[in-house]
Order: structure tokens, then sequence, then C-alpha cells
């Protein structure tokens, strides 16, 4: 009877065996079949708006596209990598330095065929700064010191925030300015600067200066701290120096190359890149040799990872990681320009959609190349899940 019994559990236990492992392989199948399938919609859905041109208008923010080529079963956030957000939001701390920002970044940005478009808002620093800034900026700042705002600026940094600092040195004994921005004690001096090298591998705001350009929304264009005033014909734009009316070049149609000579007696290049009649022209350099007249701060050189400056001597503008120093600096479009090319090029990863999965998520992803002001190959992955 033992043996009987014995069998008997043994008998059973085999059973269960078959049934669990039956229910395991049915989820399992079930699973590679839902991954299968989430695969196969979102190349789909990436080819559908490739096809029908839609790329530009996901980069612009707009993703009502992807809602008439999504399966009514599926969910899905859209995160984009390598192309910088269409609306950039910049805080500022007071009424006198957010003036001076929003007149920086008031000349939105037309690039590779879309907009990119800046806000500036007040915040109070010692109350934090508000995650949803993708950077902050401050103008001759000198209360990097107080324990709050170091504190508030090193998390909000360490959350992905960008900071820029716009300001002379303050002083080479300044610990907490310096441990912010990585600065240490440069020397020398010369009467330009240059970006020390292009390399979009190590660190694309050279690049993004080159490709942004200079967007005049009004009659002058400054440059090389020049004004050359601007007028427009039915479709070309004269450009006059102001300080020296016989010095002009005439008859520049859009994808017009020009020479101008720089403040180190070498010419330059630049193109006009796209005209808006009577509202707004916009030119490119296209050396990436591009020179600077000297705005460093010659009486307290600094150095740190340099991006514009004399080589390793001592620095214009420094990134570490994402806090950048940038020398204060006169009123000319080239400096405006890199203040936008140092806070766009560290906004190119962000979602379009952000995603809320309640079930297992798979992701696909796909390459774009944007023509042809920059180069620009963004990588747009969809987040996918099915619907519970």
């Amino acid at each position: 009877m033992k043996g009987f019994i014995y069998l008997l559990e043994i008998a059973v236990a085999a059973i269960l065996i078959v049934v669990v492992l039956g229910i395991f392989f049915a989820v399992q199948v079930k699973l590679n079949w839902e991954r299968s399938d989430l695969i196969a919609a979102g190349n789909n859905m990436l080819n559908s708006l490739k096809q029908g041109g839609k790329i530009i208008d996901i980069l612009n923010g707009d993703v009502t596209p992807i809602e008439h080529v999504s399966s009514v079963n599926i969910n899905y956030g859209l995160k984009i990598l390598g192309s910088p957000k269409s609306k950039i939001e910049v805080g500022c701390i007071d009424y006198s330095s957010c003036s001076y920002v929003n007149d920086l970044l008031t000349d939105n940005i037309y690039v590779n065929g879309r907009w990119i478009n800046f806000t500036v808002e007040q915040f109070d620093i010692t109350a934090g700064i508000p995650d949803y800034y993708d950077a902050v900026v401050f103008v001759n700042y000198t209360g990097y010191s107080n324990p709050s705002v170091k504190s508030n600026i090193t998390e909000y940094l360490k959350k992905g925030g960008v900071v820029i600092g716009i300001n002379a040195t303050i002083s080479n004994t300044n610990a907490d300015f310096n441990g912010i921005f990585n600065l240490t004690v440069g020397s020398g001096s010369s009467s330009t600067v240059n970006f020390t090298f292009y390399d979009p591998s190590r660190d694309e705001i050279a690049k993004y200066f080159l490709g942004l350009g200079f967007g005049t929304v009004n009659n002058i264009w400054t440059i090389w701290e020049d004004g050359w005033s601007i007028t427009y014909g039915s479709n070309y734009v004269n450009i006059t120096k102001v300080s020296d009316t016989t010095k002009n070049r005439t008859f520049l149609s859009e994808g017009s190359n020009f020479n101008l000579t720089g403040p180190n007696s070498a010419n330059y290049s630049f193109k006009v890149r796209k005209i808006w009649p009577n509202t707004r022209v916009d030119f490119q350099p296209l050396n990436k040799s591009f020179v600077f007249k000297d705005f460093s701060e010659s009486s307290t050189p600094v150095k740190g990872n340099n991006i514009v400056g004399y080589g390793s001597s001592y620095a214009a503008l420094t990134t570490n990681n994402s806090a950048i120093w940038i020398s204060d600096f006169p009123r000319s479009d080239e400096y405006r320009t890199l203040v936008k090319a140092a806070i766009a090029s560290r906004k190119d990863e962000w979602y379009a959609k952000q995603p809320y999965p309640t079930k297992e998520t798979t992701e696909v992803s796909s390459f774009v190349s944007l023509c042809c002001d920059m180069p620009e190959t963004p990588e747009l992955t969809f987040i996918l899940w099915y619907k519970v």
C-alpha cells in the first residue's frame, strides 16, 4: 500500500510540474509575442513619421502626428537625443539680470528648418532652483559662497540642470565660485581668443556656435563689437559698416558668401543663411577658427576646461560638465550666440512626451539626419507598452 501511495505522489508531482512549466512557457511566449509586436508597431510609427515629413514637428514638441499613426491599444513616451529642445526655459534671479538675459536670448534661433525658443523667468535662488528650468543664468553674481545658494546650485546640477555664470572672475581666492566652475589661476594676455578646439565628441559648444549663427531681427548686426547697418531689397540685403560707410557688402541673397576682416586682420567667411524680408536676416560664420576679441578678465585671468581662450593659458569660456563660466562681455552678437550655444548644447536630451508606463516597456529607436545648417543626427526613441 505504501508503495502505491509513493507512486501516486510521484504521479501528482509530475502532473504539477507539467502544469507549472506549461504556464511558465505560455507566459514567456506571450511576453515574447508582445515585445515583437511592440517593436513592429514602433518601427511602423517611426517610418510613418519619416515618410510623412513629420520629424521637424516632433522636434518642435508637437506629438499630434504620433497620435495619427499610433495603435489604439499602445501607450508611448518619446525621448530625443542629439537635438536641442525647441522650448528652453531659463531662470534668472533679479530684475536687472533677467532684463539682461532676456535681451541676450530674445532673438530665437532658426536652424535646420526649425525654431528654438527661449523663455526667461525670475526666481528666488535662496528658495531653490525649480526643476523645470532647463538652465539658470547668473549675471555678475557674487553670492556663490552663501551656503544655501551653493547647496541649491549643487543639487540643481546633480539633477541635470545647466548653470551659466556670466561674470568677472570675482577673485582668484573665492573657493566656492572657482569650485563650481572648476577654475584655477591662469596667466598671459592676447588681443584675440579662439575656440581652443573643434571636436563635437568632446564638447559641442563650438559646433552649436557655428551652426546657430547670428539671427539679426533689427537693422543692425554687431560683429566684433562693430555695427553693420542692414537694408533689405526684394530678395537680398546690403550691409554697411556704421563706423566706416565706405565698407559694405551689397546684393547678398540667401546662400551668398562674403568675407569680413577680423580683429586679427585675417579674413573670415560668412553666409547669408536666410532672409525674412524687412524683418530679419540670419548670418552664419563658416570658419572653425572663428576669432573673438579678447573678452576675458585679463586683470585676474583664470583657466579650466577652456572652450574659448588663449590656448591652455587662460580662458574666456570654460565648462565643468553643465556648469559653464563665461567672462562678462560687451554687447556684440558673437557673445550672444556663445550664450545660446552653451545652453542649447547642454539640452540635447529630452522627452517630447514623458512616459508613465503601467506595464513592462519596449524601446524602439531610429536616427534621422537633419540638414543643412549644422551636423545634427538626433535619435528618436519610443518607449512602448500595452494599455491595461
